[in-house]
C-alpha cells in the first residue's frame, strides 16, 4: 500500500500544480464573466418582462456557455483523456524542482536585504545620498554663472537683434553698394523707419546725410556709414547719463511707467545695483492700488536685503511718500527708491496724481526727487515715445530705464525718444538676470551696437556680386 502511494504522489503532486495554475491564471475569469453575463439576463429579463425576452435568453444563454466552458475544458485538458509520457514525468518534475529551487533563492535573498537594512541606520544613507547632491550641483551654478560674461559681453548678447536688424542691414546697403545715389537713400531710410528710429529722427539723419555728401561730394559708400554712426553718437552724448544724487542728504529716485513694463522688477535690479555699491537703500511701496503689488515689492525687498515702507491698500500715495521720505532720513539711508502705480499715459486725473507726488517730495526733501525715471518697453517701438511724450507734459522727467532691448530688433526707437523728450537714458535692461540692468554708456553702447559679428572687414566682402 505504502509502494503504491509512493508511486502515485508525484504524478498526483505535478498534476495539482498544473490544475491550480490554470484556474488561477484564466479559468477564473472566464466563469466571473459566465456569471455576470447569466446574472444581467436575468435582470432583464425581470425588469422588462417577456417583450425582452429573447435578448434576456440570449444573455443568459452566453453566460451559462461560459460557466460550462470554464468548468470543463481545462479538465479535459489535463485530466486522464491526455496520456503523460513517463519520458516527460523527469522533465515536469524537473520544471517543478528548478521553480522552487528559484523561489527559495529569492526567499534568501530577499532575507539577506531585509536583514541589512535593519542593520544599517537610515539617516546615514541620507546624508550619504541626498546632501553631496544638493551642494555640488545647485551652489557652483549659482556662484560661477555671474563671472562668466563681463558687462560689456552681456551688453553686446543683449543687443543681438537689434545690431543684426537695425545695424546689419545699414551696413549690407552701404557696404554692399557701389555708389551713392537715391535709391540707396531711399533704402537707408527705410531701414531707420524699420528699427523704429521715428520720422523725426529719420528725417533729420537724412538731411544731414545730403547735406554732407553735397557739400564734401562724397562718393564713396563707407562714407555714409561713418557718418551714420558719428551722428547717433552725437545724439546719445548730448546729454549726460549719470544718475543724479543729493551731495546733502538723501536722494530719492521716483519710477514712472504705464502698466506692464516691469517697474517693481526694475525698481529691485536698481536697488540691488545701488546695495552693492555701498549705499543703504529704502523702498516705497507707492502703488497702493494693489495688493498684490505691495506684497510684490515687499518680497523683491526681502531677496535684494532693504526695507520696504509699506502703506494700506487704496491708501493715499501722496501720503506714502511723505512717510517713507521721513522714515528714510531716520533710517540714515542713503537712496529711496519710489515705486508708482502703472497708468495710461492718457489717464489725466492718474498723471495729475503723480504731479502730487512730485510736489510733496520736492517740499520734503529740499528739491527732490533727485530722479525722474520713466520706464520703457523697447518692444512696444514708436508707441514707447507716444508714452514718453505724455508723461513730460505732466513730470519734468530726468531720466529713461528703456528695458528688455534684448527682445527687440527695433532697439532705434532708443535714439528717438531722447531725441523726441530731451532726456537721456540713464538705465538699459538686456536681460532678465538682476545684474542685467546697466547704467548707460554711450560709447559702449555704441561700440556693442556696431560690433562686426561676422568679423568681416573688408569692403569685398559685403559687395552684391
Amino acid at each position: 500500500m505504502s509502494e503504491e502511494l509512493q508511486k502515485i504522489t508525484p504524478q498526483e503532486e505535478t498534476e495539482a500544480v498544473v490544475y491550480t495554475r490554470q484556474w488561477d491564471e484564466s479559468r477564473i475569469i472566464v466563469l466571473l464573466i459566465g456569471l455576470s453575463l447569466l446574472i444581467e439576463g436575468l435582470l432583464i429579463y425581470y425588469q422588462a418582462g417577456p417583450s425582452q425576452m429573447i435578448v434576456a435568453g440570449v444573455t443568459g444563454l452566453a453566460g451559462v456557455t461560459l460557466l460550462l466552458f470554464a468548468w470543463l475544458v481545462p479538465f479535459e485538458a489535463f485530466d486522464d483523456t491526455t496520456p503523460i509520457d513517463e519520458n516527460e514525468k523527469p522533465e515536469i518534475s524537473a520544471k517543478t524542482a528548478e521553480i522552487v529551487q528559484y523561489q527559495q533563492k529569492v526567499a534568501a535573498s530577499t532575507a539577506a536585504v531585509e536583514t541589512e537594512l535593519q542593520k544599517s541606520a537610515e539617516p546615514a544613507v541620507i546624508e550619504k545620498a541626498a546632501e553631496p547632491v544638493i551642494e555640488k550641483t545647485i551652489e557652483p551654478v549659482v556662484e560661477e554663472a555671474e563671472p562668466e560674461m563681463s558687462w560689456f559681453q552681456r551688453l553686446k548678447k543683449g543687443l543681438t537683434k537689434t545690431r543684426s536688424g537695425f545695424v546689419g542691414k545699414l551696413k549690407r546697403l552701404v557696404l554692399g553698394s557701389t555708389k551713392i545715389d537715391d535709391a540707396l537713400l531711399d533704402q537707408l531710410e527705410e531701414a531707420l523707419y524699420e528699427a523704429d528710429v521715428g520720422v523725426k529722427t529719420t528725417q533729420e539723419l537724412l538731411s544731414y546725410l545730403h547735406k554732407k555728401v553735397d557739400e564734401e561730394d562724397i562718393t564713396d559708400p563707407n562714407r555714409i556709414y561713418e557718418i551714420l554712426r558719428e551722428v547717433l553718437r552725437g545724439m546719445l552724448t548730448r546729454f549726460s547719463s549719470e544718475a543724479v544724487f543729493n551731495a546733502n542728504g538723501l536722494t530719492v529716485f521716483m519710477i514712472i511707467g504705464v502698466n506692464g513694463v516691469g517697474k517693481t522688477t526694475t525698481i529691485a535690479k536698481l536697488a540691488r545695483r545701488f546695495v552693492k555699491e555701498g549705499k543703504k537703500v529704502v523702498l516705497a511701496a507707492g502703488d497702493t492700488f494693489r495688493a498684490a503689488a505691495i506684497d510684490q515689492l515687499g518680497i523683491w525687498g526681502e531677496r535684494v536685503g532693504v526695507e520696504v515702507i509699506r502703506g494700506s491698500e487704496g491708501g493715499d500715495p501722496g501720503a506714502l511718500v511723505f512717510d517713507a521720505i521721513h522714515a528714510a532720513k531716520r533710517r540714515e539711508a542713503d537712496l529711496l527708491i519710489v515705486d508708482t502705480a502703472g497708468r495710461m499715459h492718457v489717464k489725466v486725473n492718474l498723471m495729475a496724481e503723480l504731479k502730487k507726488m512730485q510736489k510733496i517730495a520736492e517740499k520734503e526733501n529740499n528739491g527732490g526727487p533727485q530722479e525722474i525715471l520713466l520706464v520703457l518697453d523697447a518692444t512696444t517701438g514708436q508707441n514707447a515715445v507716444q508714452q514718453a511724450k505724455l508723461f513730460k507734459e505732466v513730470l519734468p522727467i530726468t531720466g529713461l530705464i528703456v528695458t528688455k532691448l534684448d527682445g527687440t530688433a527695433k532697439g532705434g526707437v532708443l535714439f528717438a525718444v531722447e531725441e523726441q523728450i530731451c532726456a537721456p537714458v540713464k538705465f538699459i535692461g538686456v536681460g532678465e538676470k538682476m545684474d542685467d540692468l546697466m547704467p548707460f554708456n554711450p560709447e559702449q553702447f555704441l561700440e556693442a551696437l556696431f560690433a562686426d559679428d561676422s568679423e568681416k572687414t573688408k569692403q569685398s566682402d559685403y559687395l552684391v556680386l
